[in-house]
C-alpha cells in the first residue's frame, strides 16, 4: 500500500514539472494592412540647371556688381573687365577696315574704267587683267580686316560678364582689381543656378538596381528639415558603373520642384523609391517565415498544410482565405470594400512557405502563398485568415493570454501579449 502511494506522488510530481516546462510561444494575429516594398539609398541634392560663368578675355576686374545669394536674370551684368586695351585694338581694327574699304573702291573703279579703255583699244588687256587682280585683292583685304574688326568687338563684349540664365549666385570667385587669365582656359567668375527645380543624385546597390525603373516615386528626408518628407520622382538610371572598394553602384537622379527654396545643393539625402504597394491585405510580420522555426520550435518537420489527424495533402480547417466581396462572406474589419480586386500590376506570388498557426495552444503548420514584403511584414495571399494567430518564435515571459483566454490579441502587428 505504501508503495503505490509513493508512486502515485513521483507520478504527480513528474506531471506538475512537465506542465510547468510547457513551451510558451510569441505570437501575432493575422491582419488586414498595408505593404510598402521600398529601395533604401543615400543621395546628393544638386540643382537641375548649374552653369559656372568664365571669362573669354584676360584682363583686370573692374567692377563686380553682384555677391552670392543674390538672385539675377538672364543677360543681367555680373562683372566688367577693364574695356581700355580692347577699346583701342576695336579703333585700331576700325582704321583697318576703312583704308581696306577706300582701297577696294579705288580698284574697282579702275576696273570698270579698264573695261572700257580695253573695248576702245586704248590700253592691254594684260593691264585689264592687272586691275581686275587688283581689284580681286582688295575685296579680299576687306573681308581680312572685317574679320580682325568683328573679332575686336566680341573681345570688348566679352569685357562685360552677363548671366546665362535666370537663377541665384551659389559663388563668387572674383573680386574687384583681380588679374583674370584666359591664355588657356576661361577662369570661373561665378556659378550660378536655379535652384526652383532640384535633383537627388542617389548611389544604388547593385543588389537594387534590377528592381528600379524610371518614374518611380520617390520621397527623401534632409537633415535640415528632419520632419519634412519631400517627394519626387525616378526620372533616370545610368548605366555608367561607379566602382569603390570593388563594391560597385549606379547613380539614379530623382528630380522635384523647390518651389520653397528649402532644398539647398549639396544636401544629403535619405532616399527611398516604391517599388511596389499592396493595400488592404492580410499581412504577418516576416520573422513567422523563419525556415527555422520548425527547429527554433523544438518541432519535427512536417508537411506544411498538414495537423494531427489529417488527412495527408489537404489544407488545414479555416486555412482557406476568404476574400472580401464573395458571395456570403463579411467584410473583415479594416479589410478592402465589397468588389475590390488586388492592386493592379501585382507580381505572381512566390513559392509556397509553411508558418505555424497556434491552435489551442499548439502551433500546427500551415502552407501559404506570399505576396510582396517590406523590411517588417510580408504579403499573406492564401493559407490564413484574419485573426489567425501565426508563431514568430519562443516567449521566454509570461504564456501568451490567448493560449488560456482563447481571445486574440488586440492591436498592430506585434506580438500578442
Amino acid at each position: 500500500m505504501i508503495t503505490v502511494v509513493a508512486l502515485a506522488i513521483v507520478g504527480g510530481g513528474l506531471v506538475l514539472l512537465k506542465k510547468g516546462k510547457r513551451l510558451k510561444y510569441r505570437s501575432t494575429a493575422v491582419a488586414w494592412g498595408e505593404i510598402l516594398s521600398q529601395v533604401s539609398a543615400t543621395g546628393t541634392v544638386r540643382p537641375v540647371d548649374q552653369v559656372t560663368v568664365g571669362s573669354q578675355v584676360s584682363g583686370i576686374v573692374d567692377t563686380v556688381l553682384v555677391d552670392y545669394n543674390d538672385f539675377v536674370k538672364a543677360g543681367q551684368v555680373l562683372a566688367r573687365i577693364d574695356p581700355r586695351t580692347y577699346q583701342s585694338a576695336l579703333l585700331q581694327a576700325e582704321a583697318n577696315l576703312t583704308s581696306a574699304q577706300v582701297s577696294l573702291a579705288q580698284a574697282e573703279r579702275d576696273y570698270r574704267n579698264g573695261e572700257s579703255l580695253a573695248k576702245s583699244g586704248l590700253i592691254s588687256g594684260d593691264q585689264q587683267v592687272q586691275n581686275r587682280t587688283a581689284y580681286e585683292l582688295a575685296a579680299a583685304r576687306v573681308q581680312q580686316v572685317q574679320a580682325s574688326y568683328d573679332q575686336a568687338a566680341t573681345n570688348l563684349a566679352y569685357t562685360t560678364i552677363t548671366s546665362p540664365m535666370t537663377g541665384v549666385v551659389l559663388a563668387r570667385k572674383v573680386d574687384n582689381g583681380q588679374t583674370v587669365a584666359a591664355s588657356f582656359s576661361a577662369p570661373e567668375l561665378f556659378s550660378i543656378a536655379d535652384l526652383s527645380r532640384m535633383q537627388v543624385e542617389v548611389s544604388v546597390q547593385e543588389a537594387d538596381v534590377g528592381k528600379l525603373d524610371t518614374s518611380m516615386d520617390a520621397t527623401f528626408k534632409v537633415d535640415a528639415h528632419p520632419n519634412r518628407t519631400f517627394e519626387g520622382r525616378l526620372v533616370q538610371i545610368r548605366n555608367d558603373p561607379v566602382v569603390n572598394s570593388n563594391v560597385v553602384t549606379y547613380v539614379g537622379i530623382v528630380q522635384l520642384a523647390n518651389p520653397d527654396l528649402l532644398l539647398k545643393p549639396g544636401m544629403t539625402a535619405d532616399v527611398k523609391i516604391e517599388v511596389n504597394r499592396a493595400q488592404n491585405v492580410l499581412v504577418v510580420p516576416t520573422s513567422a517565415l523563419n525556415p527555422k522555426m520548425a527547429s527554433l520550435l523544438g518541432l519535427a518537420p512536417a508537411r506544411a498544410g498538414s495537423r494531427p489527424g489529417s488527412t495527408p495533402g489537404a489544407p488545414a480547417p479555416g486555412s482557406e482565405r476568404v476574400r472580401p466581396g464573395a458571395p456570403g462572406a463579411e467584410r473583415p474589419a479594416g479589410g478592402p470594400a465589397s468588389g475590390e480586386s488586388l492592386p493592379a500590376g501585382r507580381k505572381p506570388g512566390a513559392a509556397p512557405r509553411t508558418v505555424y498557426v497556434l491552435e489551442r495552444g499548439v502551433p500546427i503548420p500551415r502552407q501559404v502563398e506570399l505576396g510582396i514584403s517590406d523590411s517588417y511584414n510580408t504579403e499573406i495571399r492564401s493559407g490564413l485568415k484574419e485573426g489567425d494567430l501565426v508563431v514568430t518564435g519562443l516567449d521566454q515571459g509570461k504564456v501568451n493570454p490567448f493560449m488560456q483566454s482563447g481571445r486574440p490579441p488586440t492591436g498592430g502587428f506585434g506580438p500578442g501579449r
